[in-house]
């Protein structure tokens, strides 16, 4: 009997931690919207992911944008997504370690005129007609990063959502700007492997960290079926969702289906 009411009593706290916002209210708008992953990129046709040709394709399908947002050595705002520029430029140094300038002087992707953009500069491209759905990668200046963000969208006329990785930073935007809508990205343990101990990374995976971030959706890997923590969420709280990266018609279909936020690329919903 004791190891029974331990168990239930692990479990009741299991389920207060890792419960999200209970009101669903404000995602009725954003159920069923259709991001382009780092915007409407093509490879085959020279239009690299999170550039303004990517960007303004998006907008003219009238597809929603999802973009990745960190700092850069000079504490820009640049719009890149992984966190060292080996992948796309050979460069093997962080995004955090290059000035604006620097960057600006690598070509992406072999293609001479793809050039990391800026923040500023997406917004002001975008202007509006479509939804942002604006990742925020982790860094050393978490808070900084957010409260340049937040200063960056002052003023901007459009509609956007924000999420992370980091629960802490995803509590941020619950603290300090509780009117933009939040959501915490998951993956199953292995996506966390080398950016954080096992144990840290069970408690992500698990979304034990949702107490801190209470978020309003949360985005799960589709391409991982056997993990569980999203149909958790369905299951116990009707949690909103998001699904990244949506990249088959089955795919697409069991989203559709759903109802979930689509974050795609290689297909058109």
């Amino acid at each position: 009997m004791p190891v029974l009411i331990a168990l239930l009593i692990l479990a009741g706290l299991a389920l207060l931690l890792a419960a999200p916002n209970l009101n669903h209210s404000r995602m009725t708008r954003w159920r069923g919207q259709r991001f382009a992953h780092r915007g409407l990129h093509d490879a085959a046709q020279g239009v690299v992911e999170n550039t303004m040709p990517a960007f303004e394709a998006a907008c003219r399908a009238d597809y929603g944008i999802e973009l990745d947002v960190q700092f850069t050595a000079d504490h820009q705002l640049a719009v890149f997504h992984d966190d060292d520029l080996s992948r796309l430029t050979g460069d093997s140094r962080a995004v955090r370690e290059v000035t604006l300038e620097a960057l600006r002087a690598m070509p992406l992707a072999g293609v001479d005129s793809a050039r990391v953009p800026t923040l500023g500069e997406v917004l002001a491209r975008v202007n509006g007609r479509v939804p942002l759905l604006i990742e925020l990668k982790n860094g050393r200046e978490n808070a900084a990063l957010c409260r340049a963000l937040m200063d960056a969208l002052r003023d901007y006329p459009g509609e956007y959502i924000v999420e992370s990785f980091n629960p802490l930073i995803v509590g941020w935007f619950r603290r300090n700007a509780p009117a933009v809508v939040r959501g915490q990205l998951v993956c199953g343990m292995a996506g966390y492997r080398g950016s954080v101990s096992p144990v840290p990374a069970f408690c992500m995976a698990a979304l034990l960290f949702n107490a801190v971030a209470r978020p309003d959706f949360v985005a799960y890997d589709v391409n991982a079926p056997r993990f569980v923590t999203p149909r958790l969420q369905r299951l116990l709280f009707r949690t909103p969702l998001a699904a990244w990266t949506v990249r088959t018609l089955p795919q697409a279909k069991l989203t559709a289906e759903r109802d979930e936020i689509w974050i795609f690329e290689q297909i058109r919903p």
